[in-house]
């Protein structure tokens, strides 16, 4: 599926260029039937995960195109409820796509236990952003950051402070 959504995609923007209109709309309900098989852009809705010391946390994650944005629904002293809590640009990379750029991340090798324990040996991963701020939502930044995704669960870890956070559905 991630293939005939990314070659999809390419075909749509060649077809546009091109001026073949239908052809191009051809090729954008193929990405999108194939987009709706990839785990990635499936997470839509509520989600719970454990913020550490602050808690369990309750986040709604929505999409603007590719761009997977989560939403805090309830928050802490430091990310108030409202506010994002992460990105991440969910857009094929490479390939002939316009404005494409970015690091592909290589899948997360797991070890042959918690292969075993999770039913899968590789996890696919995307960089994206994840907010910070000091206490009062002083000071919010954006940092470097990942989505991993993990069977019908995904975790987002914000690199710079080594914080992960698991996420499941209420």
């Amino acid at each position: 599926a991630e293939f005939v959504y990314t070659v999809s995609l390419e075909r749509k923007e060649l077809a546009e260029r091109d001026g073949d209109y239908l052809e191009a709309q051809q090729f954008h309900q193929r990405a999108m039937e194939a987009r709706a098989a990839l785990p990635q852009f499936n997470l839509e809705g509520l989600w719970v995960g454990k913020y550490g010391e602050h808690g369990y946390e309750m986040i709604n994650v929505t999409y603007q195109g590719d761009m997977l944005l989560a939403q805090k629904v309830t928050g802490t002293k430091n990310v108030p409820k409202g506010e994002a809590t992460f990105q991440v640009d969910l857009s094929p990379r490479g390939g002939l796509l316009a404005g494409s750029s970015g690091d592909v991340l290589s899948p997360i090798e797991l070890g042959d236990a918690a292969a075993k324990q999770w039913g899968c040996k590789y996890l696919q991963r995307f960089a994206g952003k994840g907010q910070v701020a000091a206490e009062g939502y002083l000071d919010s930044q954006w940092v470097d950051g990942q989505l991993i995704m993990v069977n019908e669960y995904f975790s987002f870890a914000w690199l710079p402070i080594g914080h992960q956070v698991f996420f499941g559905r209420p």
